[in-house]
């Protein structure tokens, strides 16, 4: 009991000692790093809420995009169609369509399992991406809508939103919006720390390591799945609402099966079954990113030679291999 209190509060302090320092970070760094910062967490947060169905659940899922880029364009259709000019409501509403369609779509595919839960996921996937970039959903706010379609081709801006009811001038509107993206980022890992911990995470991690012996004790395997698949979605999907006001400018590439793919390379390159892995691989993936954009021509190469480098030779992830150096390291200390 005293080691499970000890546990808990050395969380707590480390996440007040996080969410300090990154509430120290418009002080210190100009707009464009503060920028990319922010953008680090949102693709941190999704790679978590990722992580729930990949590394917790052991379901490989090619979809997710679907509820980042849901997240994402529901607040957009909103503002334009009927005037939402709130962050608040903004987040509010991507996270409740993203976790609405995470429970259609994972009642339909937590059924299936390994490499037929995989194209499931990639085919809703693809049917939403299809339905944005044709123009049918657009079509369905009527002539209005269609000539938004014709203009843009299926992206959407996004306006500086009002915080708590107050705009925001321009110069200070991306520091406010990256201090609701760094609290975003600490509270959401610290409950799916908890999830994870949680009997429910135990049981998650069960039907991973044997569906067969899950069901003999109990577990009831497609209701703990999609249990999962909505956490997993919503929170993707959270992280896509709060992509949308920083980028300003949303296209269909958000909900493309590619873009599920980098979230998967990501979360495999910090490691999938150590919970802070996804977050690690997160932002190495954000840096490599960034810096890729000098030699963009080799940039689909380079990552598929990581990928490759990630399954062959640290299966285990970053956080994996760096967790092994320092258990060395410790051990040669002792002797």
């Amino acid at each position: 009991m005293n080691s499970g209190r000890h546990a808990f509060h050395g969380v707590v302090a480390l996440a007040a000692a996080a969410g300090a320092i990154l509430l120290a970070m418009p002080a210190v760094l100009p707009p464009y790093p503060l920028f990319i910062l922010s953008y680090a967490l949102i693709v941190a947060i999704a790679c978590a809420g990722l992580n729930v169905l990949y590394g917790t659940s052991g379901l490989l899922s090619l979809g997710h995009a679907a509820y980042f880029g849901t997240g994402a364009y529901t607040g957009a259709f909103l503002y334009r169609f009927f005037g939402l000019e709130s962050l608040e409501a903004y987040l509010f509403s991507g996270t409740v369509a993203a976790g609405a369609l995470a429970a259609a779509v994972g009642f339909l595919c937590v059924r299936a399992t390994k490499i037929h839960f995989a194209i499931l996921t990639l085919s809703f996937s693809m049917v939403l991406h299809a339905l944005i970039i044709d123009g049918a959903i657009f079509a369905l706010f009527g002539p209005l809508g269609w000539a938004l379609y014709l203009v843009t081709e299926g992206s959407m801006y996004v306006p500086r939103l009002t915080v708590l009811g107050v705009e925001r001038a321009p110069n200070a509107f991306v520091p406010v919006l990256y201090n609701v993206i760094a609290l975003s980022f600490v509270v959401t890992l610290l409950l799916l720390r908890r999830i994870d911990r949680s009997p429910f995470g135990l049981a998650l991690r069960g039907v991973r390591d044997s569906e067969s012996r899950a069901a003999f004790v109990g577990v009831a395997v497609a209701r703990y799945r999609w249990a999962a698949f909505l956490i997993s979605g919503t929170t993707v999907g959270f992280a896509g609402a709060l992509y949308g006001p920083l980028a300003r400018q949303i296209t269909p590439e958000q909900l493309h099966w590619l873009f599920s793919a980098n979230l998967l390379l990501a979360t495999a390159l910090g490691g999938a079954r150590r919970f802070l892995g996804p977050v690690l691989g997160a932002f190495l993936y954000v840096g490599l990113d960034e810096y890729a954009v000098s030699w963009i021509e080799y940039r689909g190469a380079v990552f598929g030679m990581l990928l490759i480098l990630v399954i062959f030779a640290i299966p285990g992830g970053l956080i994996d291999l760096a967790a092994r150096a320092a258990a060395r390291l410790g051990g040669r200390a002792r002797d």
